[in-house]
């Protein structure tokens, strides 16, 4: 049938919008726009088959009076090409109605919540609007005229259920295409707002322009705290506003009305002041999401991501050597006036560097947008986006691709334990407390002045857990190092006796944290095998790294061994004649190191907040000169790598940067071109090589107390433990790779013809000694690549080396090549003392590997 206008003066009662919802749509506080705005069916039917259809368009564009300047404001059904346009009538600013006689079947059949797939479903409007403008006519595209759920009642039940993997695809914002128009889907969650607005450049931050509809569950289920609503805009993407900034105005239970940044956002603007966190921080439509946009990022790093997969699900990640460089991109480099460099401008610098290093690994600072630079990334607001400061996502995209292609393993901070209180992030996101915890005892990190999620809440619980496998998605992240573990675990860490709450069985435990680091371990084991979870806690909590089903099991693949950072860097700060009294600081690792499976951190926190650099703790008690400083930097570099546990160092430390680290500038990198220094990068470089290519120094790491055959050796066995002499040696060993043996001297004496028992009698080839000249060094003790021959027996040993050991030195020995027949018959007394019940650990640190 042809459509027949009504004239205004027959409309029914009801058809124009009363004054009362009018005011409310001014106001953007109307309950139900959906319900009033669009096309709706009237109660007036007739026996040909037609019904009377309301139209009422509310849209930005129309708040001119048109009708004033003899313009016309008209309907285009899309009915039939010989449909006329129907003229609108203003009814006032912003809205324009028309009462239409169409066929009974116009609108379509209203599905219910029930029935919205993963996706969402629309009804399409099958009308547009034609409006005036300041030249010819513009098309206007109302968002009430799609009917329908953009949430799938699915994805809702995952929500509230605590375990949601795809939710960064459901919530923020999304660019789709309806029926030939493209637009933009938002939605959020806010459920203690009265109402909610998509407010952005384009409709000039104006709440009124688009009202979110409330998002109920199927059949009575209520509402479900969710927001949605589908903003069309043109024919085309290049009629969608990327890179336009936008929020949600949230009216809340107070009264008030805010205006908050999007949790999920993508992409955020840029801060213009680095030293302090802006008031609000809008959030970005990005044009980088690849899972809608047409041409994702192309990717080249296929068979890196294959070959992860491969480890993971064959359980072999953790026996490759992992050499990691911690890295704060806005200040590892920048340009000639201190500006910051992109991602892609680091990209190549940093992967010469670090392959010159010979580390495979980097770990990347502040990669989740945080608004203040000073936190350092440990305040974040954006847990889906990618730091504004140094570019869009693909070009953070496109740094960790040519990393890949270069053969290096990309591990990111991720804060799971707290984020950023300042208003310009998502805390009392609808007014209230919706992320964090209520009880300002539970919600409060007041030492680092950050609000504390709400572990408790499925949806909060969706939201961190989706974070991770968003990132290891969408920018093939490769592990996570969850930092301030010991903050989420502990309901009393950093606080007052009466500042805390315990937990329902009184102890100080937080038992809804320990369960959501649980979950996040599985599932990212579940979706992404081979990438690595690593969890920064400081406590002896027992099965930081146990996969089992244990109530205090967290499920890590790795731990950062904290106290070992600690207690060495201890020892090496005391006079040498105070180091003896000390020595436990050395060897007490060896009493846990079975219990846990360890990377071994030389970080950023211990070159910051005042502590000084490395370079300049070592010896820092009796004003050791700044040579022999760099000599006991490279002894230490060198105990780190050949010991238990994955090295890791951060940047500027690997020439002995002389100042602490500083997060607003460049590091130091004129004083890595100094001789003694150059030597310093040297010896990283050639220990690190020595570190990959041995097994014994790496496939042993997680078992070290495990017995290896044929030799039946442990993975690591005490040789010398001279406290005395500030002399120490170790024997690194797996299966039938040759062993390799450590010596160290961190004291200040020369030790001319030291004598030291050997595990194997015949020659030891020397791989490194950190006094060589080509280190820097002064050339003391046996050069690189010589051969040392055991000589007589010592009291507690029948085969020993002796050698001159320079002071503040490392030496790096490989066994015999017939070790295995040639095992001296005493071993030294070091490699006597461990008995099997050191052993017992053995099943525990096998069957969590999947062995």
């Amino acid at each position: 049938m042809t459509p027949v206008a009504v004239d205004p003066a027959n409309w029914p009662s009801g058809a124009s919008l009363d004054e009362e919802a009018v005011s409310a749509l001014h106001t953007a506080h109307h309950a139900q726009p959906r319900s009033v705005l669009g096309c709706h069916r009237l109660a007036h039917s007739d026996d040909s088959g037609s019904d009377l259809y309301v139209f009422r368009i509310w849209h930005q564009a129309l708040e001119r009076d048109w009708e004033a300047e003899k313009k016309e404001v008209k309907l285009q059904l899309l009915l039939d090409e010989e449909s006329k346009p129907i003229p609108l009538v203003r009814r006032c600013a912003w809205l324009y109605e028309a009462v239409v006689r169409l066929p009974a079947d116009w609108l379509p059949p209203d599905d219910g919540a029930g029935g919205a797939p993963v996706g969402g479903v629309l009804h399409l409007p099958r009308y547009y609007v034609i409006a005036p403008a300041e030249e010819g006519e513009q098309i206007l595209h109302d968002c009430f005229g799609y009917i329908g759920f953009l949430l799938a009642e699915v994805e809702i039940e995952q929500l509230q259920q605590g375990s949601f993997p795809t939710i960064a695809d459901a919530l923020g914002c999304h660019a789709v295409t309806a029926g030939g128009v493209c637009g933009l889907r938002f939605a959020t969650w806010a459920p203690r707002a009265q109402f909610v607005s998509v407010v952005g450049d384009w409709n000039t931050w104006d709440g009124r322009a688009s009202p979110m509809a409330r998002r109920h569950r199927a059949e009575g289920g209520g509402f479900s705290g969710l927001w949605e609503i589908f903003v069309p805009f043109g024919p085309d993407l290049s009629h969608v506003p990327f890179g336009s900034t936008y929020g949600f105005k949230i009216h809340t239970g107070a009264g008030l009305d805010i205006v908050k940044m999007d949790p999920f956002a993508q992409e955020f603007e840029k801060p213009s002041d680095l030293h302090q966190s802006p008031t609000f921080n809008a959030s970005v439509v990005s044009a980088c999401d690849d899972n809608y946009r047409p041409e994702p990022f192309e990717w080249g790093d296929e068979a890196w991501m294959l070959a992860r997969e491969e480890r993971g699900r064959l359980n072999t990640a953790l026996l490759q050597p992992m050499a990691i460089y911690e890295v704060h991109l806005p200040s590892w480099r920048r340009g000639a006036d201190g500006e910051l460099l992109s991602y892609r401008e680091l990209t190549q610098p940093l992967i010469d560097h670090v392959k010159a290093l010979n580390f495979n690994w980097v770990e990347l600072m502040a990669l989740a947008h945080h608004p203040f630079l000073g936190s350092w990334g440990y305040q974040v607001s954006g847990y889906y986006s990618s730091f504004s400061l140094m570019g869009s996502p693909d070009d953070l995209k496109h740094l960790i691709n040519e990393l890949h292609k270069a053969g290096l393993g990309v591990i990111m901070d991720f804060v799971p334990a707290h984020f950023c209180r300042d208003a310009c992030s998502f805390g009392d996101f609808d007014g209230t407390p919706t992320y964090e915890y209520e009880d300002p005892r539970e919600g409060e990190q007041r030492q680092w002045g950050t609000k504390i999620f709400n572990f408790r809440k499925n949806e909060v619980r969706s939201f961190l857990v989706g974070s991770a496998l968003f990132w290891a998605e969408r920018y093939h992240i490769d592990g996570f190092r969850c930092d301030a573990v010991s903050a989420m675990i502990y309901r009393n860490f950093g606080k007052a006796d009466h500042e805390w709450v315990r937990n329902e069985h009184g102890g100080d435990s937080n038992l809804e944290a320990v369960s959501l680091l649980r979950e996040l371990n599985k599932s990212m084991k579940q979706f992404w095998p081979g990438v690595v979870m690593i969890a920064e806690e400081s406590t002896a909590w027992e099965g930081v790294t146990t996969l089992r089903n244990v109530s205090s099991g967290l499920g890590f693949d790795l731990k950062w061994d904290l106290g070992w950072m600690n207690d060495t860097l201890i020892y090496l700060e005391e006079p040498a004649w105070n180091r003896p009294s000390n020595h436990s600081k050395l060897t007490f690792r060896s009493q846990y190191m079975q219990n846990e499976r360890f990377v071994s951190p030389l970080s950023h926190d211990e070159v910051a907040n005042m502590k000084g650099s490395l370079v300049e703790k070592m010896g820092r008690k009796d004003g050791l000169g700044f040579y022999d400083k760099l000599r006991l930097l490279c002894a230490y570099y060198g105990f780190q790598a050949t010991a238990p546990g994955r090295p890791l160092l951060f940047m500027g430390q690997e020439y002995g940067q002389g100042r602490e680290w500083n997060c607003y500038q460049s590091l130091d990198w004129h004083e890595g071109e100094e001789d003694h220094r150059k030597g310093v990068c040297v010896w990283l470089a050639d220990l690190l090589g020595v570190y990959q290519h041995h097994r014994p120094l790496h496939m042993g790491d997680d078992f070290p107390q495990t017995r290896q055959f044929p030799i039946g050796s442990m993975s690591f066995e005490w040789v010398e433990n001279n406290a005395g002499a500030c002399v120490i040696a170790f024997c690194r060993h797996w299966k039938g790779e040759r062993p390799v043996m450590a010596v160290f001297n961190f004291g200040s004496q020369y030790h001319h013809g030291y004598t030291i028992g050997s595990p194997y009698w015949g020659g030891w080839q020397v791989l490194l000694n950190s006094d060589d000249r080509r280190y820097g060094g002064r050339g003391g003790g046996p050069g690189n690549s010589s051969c040392l021959w055991t000589g007589k027996a010592r009291s507690d040993c029948s085969d020993s080396l002796t050698l001159d050991i320079p002071s503040n030195s490392c030496l790096v020995l490989l066994a015999p090549e017939n070790f295995e027949d040639s095992k001296a018959a005493r071993q030294p007394v070091g490699m006597k003392g461990t008995a099997d019940t050191m052993c017992a650990d053995i099943e525990y640190c096998l069957g969590d590997i999947g062995f």
